[in-house]
């Protein structure tokens, strides 16, 4: 059920019924009883659309950072390495803000930033994020 909900949800990318079928999806998830070992298939839906929107913060990133402490920012970094997206690069972005230790995530923002695989808006954001983080 839960593997179907996730193809649901990625046939909608791109759609104008994802941000009106998005919290319903989640919610049935949850429903389910999807737990931190749904966290890598949600972050890898966003590593095949790159460039698509989510929400902000969207309920798929209420759902990944409930596990905020409990292995999800390890699961992020993982999928970044990987192939970063404009989300996860803005999630990321998220956790330096509430985290007192970030140089290891610094330092991958700024492997982000001269990526040149990557598209220039994801390599742009990265960057923005590097200049916000360093004039705090």
């Amino acid at each position: 059920m839960v593997e179907q909900l996730l193809q649901e949800i990625e046939e909608l990318i791109g759609t104008d019924e994802l941000e009106y079928e998005l919290d319903g999806k989640m919610i049935q998830i949850e429903q389910e009883g999807a737990g931190l070992e749904l966290v890598t298939p949600i972050l890898q839906i966003m590593e095949r659309h790159p460039l698509d929107d989510f929400g902000v913060p969207g309920a798929m990133v209420h759902f990944v950072e409930q596990f905020f402490g409990h292995g999800y920012e390890e699961k992020l970094v993982e999928s970044l390495k990987r192939r970063p997206a404009s989300h996860t690069v803005w999630m990321l972005n998220r956790i330096i803000n509430g985290s007192e230790n970030i140089q290891e995530y610094m330092e991958l923002l700024k492997d982000i930033a001269g990526r040149e695989d990557l598209e220039p808006e994801i390599r742009e954001r990265a960057q923005e994020y590097i200049e916000f983080q360093e004039n705090q």
